[in-house]
């Protein structure tokens, strides 16, 4: 039998006092990952100001390729204020003569109302499955192999007042012969709940601005891959991933999924990376002549933080850290002489806030 692996469980939150002085900055990153990720997160609030129409497209990905096959992710985080429910879908339209196949679809999707517990019971809920593999299998609501036109992949009522925090994971790839594949993915929204979001082929609304700017965009890589400067044994540090800004105000060298690189705008950045996996990894440089065991905890350190965690080949969730007090220990590791390194990897909820700080010491 094919067994799914099951849900990860929590670490567990511990309380620590942190050195004000050790916070580091990455050092380097590079995007990585073959799949292309659509961040739908604006506008975030649905209201009649934000959505005056009807019907209307929320965000897109269009792709046009002579690449055989196309892994998407689309990370979606939309909460209902129209003042009544609305409908929600996922569409894909081909606009090729030749026949597309829509295949491996899974998904992660939470619904929660206005007094839930977003952080949790949406955003790290979704973290947890995407991570670990543990998003549930769907068909589509039409059929797998379709030629010119769109179709539906999946839909859902809102009710008013609740939030929609989603992840679907799919492969979009030729049904026979060859040539060039031709498809817009949507994300939609209907006023009226007897709608057919296949008959929405709108351009997407345009993007709230700040003080509500919520990230969106469309990135033909959904993977960071992280450096962070040696550690020491013996020493500690506070390695600053996701930052807003570097520590002397300057861009962080992992903010690569910025509106400026979206393969489509308008479209903001998603400094929160969120429907990314960050791999990390941690140089270390032992100067002694024995083996020592170095400890990594989670420490968020812009306030509060949850989302998961791939250590050791093994998921956890990363329970809620509610301000820079808190900690969950990620893994003790033994460091031989000389030079070595350590990764993880880790995505990070819906609503959390960021940086997230790998914290180091040797036991």
């Amino acid at each position: 039998m094919n067994h799914r692996p099951k849900e990860p469980k929590d670490l567990i939150v511990e309380s620590a006092v942190i050195p004000p002085n050790i916070n580091v900055d990455v050092e380097s990153a590079t995007e990585g990952g073959k799949r292309r990720l659509m961040l739908s997160d604006n506008p975030e609030t649905l209201t009649p100001v934000t959505v005056p129409a009807e019907q209307a497209t929320l965000w897109h990905d269009v792709v046009r390729t002579t690449t055989r096959t196309v892994k998407h992710r689309i990370f979606g985080w939309h909460y209902n204020k129209i003042g009544a429910p609305v409908k929600l879908g996922i569409t894909v339209e081909n606009k090729s003569d030749a026949a597309l196949e829509v295949r491996h679809i899974e998904r992660a999707l939470e619904i929660a109302p206005e007094d839930g517990n977003w952080i949790m019971d949406v955003g790290q809920s979704i973290a947890k499955s995407c991570l670990a593999g543990t998003m549930k299998r769907v068909k589509p609501v039409d059929r797998h192999k379709f030629g010119k036109g769109t179709a539906l992949l999946e839909e859902f009522e809102l009710p008013e007042g609740s939030l929609a925090g989603f992840t679907y994971d799919f492969t979009v790839e030729y049904a026979e012969g060859h040539g060039t594949l031709d498809y817009v993915i949507r994300t939609v929204v209907s006023k009226d709940t007897q709608t057919d979001l296949r008959e929405i082929p709108t351009e997407p609304l345009p993007p709230v601005p700040p003080p509500q700017a919520h990230p969106r965009g469309a990135w033909s890589f959904s993977e960071t891959n992280a450096q962070m400067p040696e550690y020491v044994v013996g020493q500690s540090a506070n390695y600053r991933a996701c930052a807003t800004k570097k520590l002397n105000g300057e861009t962080p060298a992992d903010l690569l999924f910025t509106g400026a690189r979206s393969e489509l705008g308008p479209a903001l950045d998603n400094r929160g990376q969120f429907g990314v996996i960050y791999n990390a990894t941690i140089p270390i440089i032992n100067d002694g002549n024995e083996k020592r065991t170095v400890r990594i905890y989670a420490n968020p350190r812009g306030g509060a933080f949850a989302g998961s965690v791939r250590v050791d080949q093994r998921v956890y969730g990363i329970p809620l850290l509610r301000d820079n007090t808190k900690v969950c220990r990620l893994a003790d590791i033994s460091v031989p002489p000389g030079k070595s390194s350590y990764s993880l990897s880790f995505m990070i909820a819906g609503s959390a806030t960021t940086p997230l700080g790998l914290y180091v010491i040797t036991l």
